[in-house]
């Protein structure tokens, strides 16, 4: 029984891991489900402006969650989570835009108990990349995050990395388009991972939005409201202090290892156009899986335990 249970857990272990890498790779090229549109109106704008930019803010709160590994309990870990995302798009030919911005987002952790974590993962990294279209159907973004990605607790040569993001688009029609993605990071587990993902309207209200990190079902009350009801994934990878492992207890070598974070969460939420190009959104749900693998020694601490969350966020296109 044991040695099942080892196995049950490995394999989802692997199972979460790998959603998450997906989550990741489709979701940079193509957040919130929306690049099709996103580039259509920056071609249209161009045309104007020659210039196009975005904003995104996001602020989330999750109640504290029992953690565990190994099958020792460790605590409970709260957290709240901020980002803040702008990028700007200059026209550089009819179909070549440039993409150019700064991105900051940041994860604290309430911990009690025994918990060996960090109180805080943080990354502030910029954005440069092109958007290229290739023809009436297909999009191309090539996009590289070089930054720093750690704990902030002894930043050094170490905490910086660059991830790559590679992206396509394909629209069918204005009512499907599919989303293909590659992501390389040198810091992760998994160095190179591919991903696909679909946004598909199959009726006048009702849009099935496969893209990760935020897959939903939408419901559109009205050119203004929408209500839905999905998940959203949260992760990164980072690197951690010279001394984690010695401040905190643990082997020698944990200082200076890297952890993967990642989350998921589910519920029902509800999208406000409060302006042609300003969208507010507040959801709230059930925090139910998280977890931290660390790299050397490799351990994972995992919550399984259903936790409550709320989220607001902010979307604007200039």
């Amino acid at each position: 029984m044991i040695a099942e249970s080892n196995v049950i857990e490995s394999l989802m272990k692997r199972m979460f891991s790998v959603a998450w890498l997906l989550a990741v790779c489709v979701a940079l090229p193509f957040a919130h489900g929306a690049d099709i549109s996103l580039e259509q109106k920056d071609a249209k704008s161009s045309e104007t402006t020659g210039m196009g930019s975005e904003l995104e803010v996001n602020y989330g709160f999750v109640a504290g969650g029992k953690a565990h590994t190994g099958g020792t309990d460790v605590g409970y870990v709260s957290e709240q989570n901020a980002s803040l995302k702008y990028v700007v798009s200059p026209e550089l030919t009819r179909n070549l835009f440039l993409r150019a911005g700064l991105e900051w987002d940041r994860y604290s952790f309430g911990l009690t108990g025994n918990a060996p974590l960090p109180n805080t993962l943080q990354q502030i990294s910029g954005i440069i990349g092109i958007d290229c279209q290739l023809s009436d159907q297909w999009l191309l973004r090539l996009e590289v995050q070089p930054g720093i990605y750690s704990d902030f607790s002894d930043l050094n040569f170490h905490d910086l990395n660059a991830p790559v993001i590679l992206g396509a688009s394909y629209l069918v029609d204005s009512n499907l388009q599919w989303f293909f993605g590659l992501r390389i990071d040198p810091r992760s587990r998994y160095w190179v991972v591919p991903a696909a993902g679909a946004r598909w309207k199959f009726a006048d209200e009702w849009t099935l939005n496969m893209m990760f990190p935020e897959p939903r079902l939408e419901y559109e009350l009205n050119k203004q409201c929408q209500i839905f009801f999905g998940g959203r994934i949260l992760g990164g990878t980072y690197r951690l202090a010279q001394d984690f492992g010695d401040t905190h207890g643990l082997d020698p070598r944990f200082n200076d290892t890297t952890v993967d974070f990642f989350e998921i969460r589910i519920g029902p939420g509800v999208s406000w156009k409060l302006l042609p190009n300003v969208t507010l959104e507040a959801e709230a749900g059930c925090m139910i899986h998280r977890e931290f693998e660390f790299d050397d020694p490799h351990t994972v601490i995992r919550s399984n335990n259903p936790a409550p969350y709320a989220q607001i966020s902010c979307h604007v296109n200039f």
